[in-house]
């Protein structure tokens, strides 16, 4: 059963321009160090870093929320699986989020292009969660 869906698309210069900014204060305040990792052994990180706060952003709406007290950035950690498909984890507030509306599964799409990245996010459950 799905539970909630979300989407978002983002600038990737936009990304660029924070990380010009902000640097690292940037990359500390909204991923996590293996996200930040991850980026940084590509050749461009900007493109995998916007498609990282695309999902972060799809994730919080599927939640029907915005980045508030009930989770944030820091909560959704964005991975790979082992066949390299994206994938979500929650932490803190945001397994308590999960917990609370009967999520028992995260479906994640990611793209980028040129100048966007994007991504989806579906929240699934068993027993209908809210």
């Amino acid at each position: 059963m799905v539970i909630g869906i979300g989407i978002d698309i983002i600038e990737i210069p936009r990304v660029e321009r924070l990380l010009e900014k902000w640097g690292e204060s940037f990359l500390h305040r909204v991923f996590l160090p293996g996200e930040v990792a991850y980026c940084r052994e590509k050749k461009y990180p900007a493109p995998h870093l916007a498609a990282r706060i695309a999902v972060k952003e799809a994730v919080l709406k599927s939640f029907g929320e915005g980045w508030t007290e009930k989770i944030g950035w820091k909560d959704i950690l964005v991975g790979r699986s082992l066949k390299g498909q994206p994938r979500v984890e929650l932490l803190g507030k945001g397994k308590k989020l999960q917990e609370e509306m009967g999520v028992e599964k995260i479906l994640v799409s990611l793209s980028h292009a040129d100048n966007y990245s994007v991504a989806s996010a579906v929240l699934c459950g068993g027993s209908g969660g809210r």
